[in-house]
Order: C-alpha cells, then structure tokens, then sequence
C-alpha cells in the first residue's frame, strides 16, 4: 500500500525550516518526533501568552481556551483532550529544561531543545 504525506505545515506553529532542522539532526525516528512535538508545544504555549511578559507557561485553562479558539480544533473535543495530554507531558518537560538552563520556559528556543537531545 502506497503511503500518502500531507503537508499540513501551513498549519503547524513549525516553520519549514525549523521542521528541516529537526530532521538534520542524528536524532532516532522517534526522538526527532518527541522532540518535533516538544518543539509544537513550545511555539503553542508562546502563541497563548502574547501578553505573558514573565515567560511562564500558561496555565491549563489558558490552554483550552486557546484550543477551543482554534479553527482546526473548534469542533473535535477528543482532539482537544489530547492536545492537553501533550500540553501537559510537554510543560514538565520545559519547565525542567529551562531550569536546567536558569531561563524562562518560553524563552527556550528550538536550539535549545535540540542541544537537550544531543546532551
């Protein structure tokens, strides 16, 4: 059976080129797919605190608020609920590293989640 890639990266908080960078990396399969995954959350979480001057994560009910806002997932609560799995997984995961790296979680960059992975 033939597989079929859509390129839904119009969509994603990702650019191409960051999308790129990831898979330029001597990461495995499935840790360039964490790692990809981290990374959407990341730009997710800084898209939801425009006016978050702190950098902090936003808190869980920012987060649904943010996703009932979004057109892709308007309508798809069991989307939803799994988007805040992954918000949730991935905020530990960022609050660890950037206290790792004594910075704010949305002042991390795709540099830094990467050199994480290669550490």
């Amino acid at each position: 059976m033939e597989s079929t890639f859509v390129d839904n990266s119009e969509n994603s908080p990702l650019s191409k080129e960051e999308i790129n960078l990831i898979a330029l990396t001597n990461l495995s399969a499935s840790e360039k797919h964490h790692l990809r995954m981290l990374a959407h959350c990341l730009q997710c979480f800084k898209s939801m605190s425009i006016k978050n001057s702190g950098g902090l994560i936003p808190v869980k009910e920012e987060w649904l608020e943010w996703c009932l806002k979004n057109p892709i997932m308007f309508k798809d609560d069991e989307f939803v609920q799994v988007m805040l799995e992954q918000f949730s997984g991935a905020a530990v995961q960022l609050e660890r590293l950037s206290n790792d790296l004594k910075v704010a979680p949305l002042d991390l960059t795709l540099r830094n989640l990467i050199d994480a992975y290669d550490a």
